[in-house]
């Protein structure tokens, strides 16, 4: 047996000693759980960002959590799930596996898990979805893409197209020489303008693969209620200024199908063409924008001919000829000018069809440039295209004139009906069946509560998207 002994002085050192390697022991593990909340909590929500749908990105380049995640049904109070039991997995090491003697410093589980202010694509009648996408064609292409669609709509604006109404100009010409029989000569418009009612008809039936599909819009994203959210999140630009807009239209001609750009979706053929007509087949949209075209392009065409001398001694030799012929001397000038509209509608619908088949055309022609040299071919024009239509390298492609009819669409029913051809298509893709795009965010705040065994309670609130919108 051996004796010890104590001093008081010593027991009082001790005692103040352990009290502080208590404290700064609990000091540390309080530190120790706040570290490890934030960490947690900012790889539980890195998580549920990762579950992004991936034929959204696949396809559309678009970085959106699908709140459905594949059921029938999207709501936040799915991703709210998800992000709880990410936080159980963080904050229980031991979860899921089989495990003896092992002891956590920091002993902590989930609490109540909150997801509030949600950002869904369809916010702000789909300004988010809108301002992806035109980060996505910024990033892809940079911005010297709109250059040139940029110069097509300018010189369209300054052309005059706008301003020339071939179809009103026609009626009041037809209406001062109504009632006159062209049986006794050759009135070379009345044959083209006699077949204009049936011209989109015929362009159409020639058309050698024209889709027939209907459109299941009862369900899409204009025609019913949307879930609302906070809409956009500290915009860094306005997705309507007038730069944006041309992003977005290269953004909807690079992912959306067309007559001359075969995508292969199973929702629809002529994607473009729907997003300018909103009809519910691709016939009736193909048909609108044919004849969008051939207003434009017979417009055009027409300004041309009334500037080209050579045409209108052409248009007034002929017309001086047929009013002797009928001793009518006061139809020569209202006559002369109806003959140069028909040319003009005439080499419009050459124009199309050239387009149509692939080529190109420009804006404003030159004289040389007309399939139709003389008045003599009028009468062929349903048969006519124009030369090397299928590899001409100047003027505007189908795409380029869509590009200008996309500038001048209004713009709410423009993003509106994007987001119709992303939910059909989605649609048709496995596990989207019942895709929405108000079932997708980028952008929410998560209060977290997190409970420790040793008596604590903590609470963080974080702000996570997908772009850099946090401050």
């Amino acid at each position: 047996m051996k004796k010890g002994a104590i001093t008081v002085f010593l027991s009082l050192i001790l005692t103040m000693i352990l009290s502080l390697v208590s404290a700064v022991i609990e000091s540390v593990r309080v530190s120790a759980i706040r570290a490890r909340i934030e960490m947690c909590t900012d790889m539980g929500l890195y998580s549920i960002f990762a579950e992004y749908n991936r034929e959204l990105l696949k396809n559309y380049d678009l970085y959106f959590i699908d709140t459905s995640y594949g059921t029938s049904t999207p709501s936040l109070a799915n991703t709210t799930e998800h992000l709880k039991d990410y936080l159980r997995y963080n904050f229980e090491p031991s979860k899921g596996q089989f495990s003896i003697g092992t002891v956590d410093f920091t002993g902590l589980s989930v609490g109540n898990v909150t997801l509030e202010m949600p950002s869904y694509a369809s916010d702000n009648a789909g300004r988010v979805f809108k301002r992806q996408a035109i980060h996505s064609v910024k990033d892809r292409f940079g911005l010297s893409i709109i250059n040139k669609a940029v110069n097509n709509y300018k010189s369209y604006k300054n052309s005059g197209i706008e301003e020339t109404d071939v179809d009103e100009e026609r009626e009041k010409i037809q209406e001062k020489l109504q009632g006159i029989d062209w049986d006794e000569a050759d009135n070379p418009a009345d044959k083209v303008f006699d077949k204009r009612a049936g011209i989109l008809n015929l362009i159409m039936k020639s058309l050698p693969r024209a889709s027939d599909k209907e459109l299941a819009l009862e369900n899409c994203a204009s025609h019913r209620s949307l879930t609302k959210g906070v809409g956009v999140v500290r915009p860094d630009s306005d997705p309507d200024s007038m730069v944006n807009e041309f992003f977005f239209n290269e953004y909807l001609v690079w992912k959306c199908s067309s007559y001359t750009k075969d995508l292969k979706h199973p929702s629809m053929s002529y994607e473009l063409e729907y997003i300018l007509n909103g009809k519910n087949t691709d016939t009736a949209n193909l048909r609108k924008t044919v004849e969008t075209l051939l207003l434009t392009r017979a417009a055009a065409d027409t300004i041309v001919v009334m500037k080209d001398d050579a045409k209108k001694s052409q248009a007034k030799l002929t017309a001086e000829i047929i009013s002797a012929i009928l001793f009518l001397p006061e139809i020569a000038e209202p006559l002369e000018k109806l003959i140069l509209l028909a040319w003009g509608f005439a080499e419009g619908v050459v124009d199309v069809r050239t387009l149509l088949k692939g080529g190109r055309v420009p804006l404003m022609k030159s004289s040389p440039e007309f399939s139709i040299k003389t008045i003599a071919q009028l009468p062929l024009f349903m048969t006519m295209t124009g030369k090397n239509a299928e590899n001409s390298g100047g003027g505007l492609s189908y795409a380029d004139y869509l590009r200008i009819f996309l500038a001048l669409e209004n713009k709410s029913k423009k993003v509106m009906r994007a987001m119709d051809v992303i939910e059909l298509y989605m649609r048709t893709t496995e596990g989207n069946s019942a895709f929405r795009m108000d079932g997708c965010i980028e952008y929410i705040q998560a209060d977290i509560e997190a409970v420790s065994r040793f008596g604590y309670e903590y609470s963080i609130r974080r702000d996570f998207a997908y772009e850099a919108i946090i401050e």
